[in-house]
């Protein structure tokens, strides 16, 4: 017998369909008490916002207070918290940032995603896909070594996966809604497997 290594990729080009944009509350002040109680009530207040506008999923990330000392100049305070947005409804959240940014939070990082469901709505179709080319592929092989495929000794079928986060579009201004364009995913499905060849039947 003689094994044949094969491995086919399916692919299929989807919208990214998950919006998801970090803002930050920054503040300095002469002492960390009054910096933390500001960033308190403004993350507050950004937050009330947020959970108004429905379908937008919130969440809230790092929160940091140090002490700087410049070399020409008195002692400070820096602290900076993070409100994290995440929807489908892409309008609603664009618009749900600038109104914060208006209230002076800023953008940090602005990016589309694939969801979960879309991912996993396409694999079987294109693990059968795979498969298929996987089949027609070893078949088309054989016969141009003047064999015949006996069967598959083993079989190795991946997890539908994207490719990489884009790098966003969008230009964060201080009294607007970001511009942002989503862009097409790569869902793909690797199938690799071994088969034995032999002589053809006669």
């Amino acid at each position: 017998m003689t094994v044949l290594h094969l491995s086919q990729t399916a692919e299929r080009s989807v919208p990214r369909d998950v919006l998801r944009i970090e803002l930050r509350v920054e503040e300095t002040g002469a002492d960390a008490r009054s910096v933390q109680s500001t960033i308190n009530r403004r993350m507050a207040g950004a937050l009330d916002r947020a959970r108004q506008v429905q379908g937008a999923r919130v969440e809230t990330g790092s929160y940091t207070v140090g002490e700087e000392r410049p070399q020409n100049g008195p002692a400070r305070w820096r602290g900076n918290q993070s409100v994290i947005l995440t929807g489908k409804d892409a309008d609603s959240i664009l618009k749900l940032a600038g109104a914060l940014q208006s209230d002076g939070l800023s953008t940090s990082s602005l990016s589309y995603d694939t969801a979960a469901e879309t991912v996993r709505g396409a694999e079987e179709d294109l693990t059968a896909e795979a498969l298929a080319a996987l089949d027609h592929r070893s078949a088309s092989i054989a016969d141009r070594m003047h064999l015949a495929v006996v069967r598959y000794r083993d079989v190795r079928v991946g997890n539908a996966e994207t490719g990489g986060r884009p790098i966003p579009r969008f230009a964060p201004m201080a009294m607007a809604a970001p511009v942002a364009e989503p862009g097409e995913a790569i869902i793909r499905v690797t199938v690799e497997a071994d088969l034995l060849l032999g002589p053809p039947r006669p």
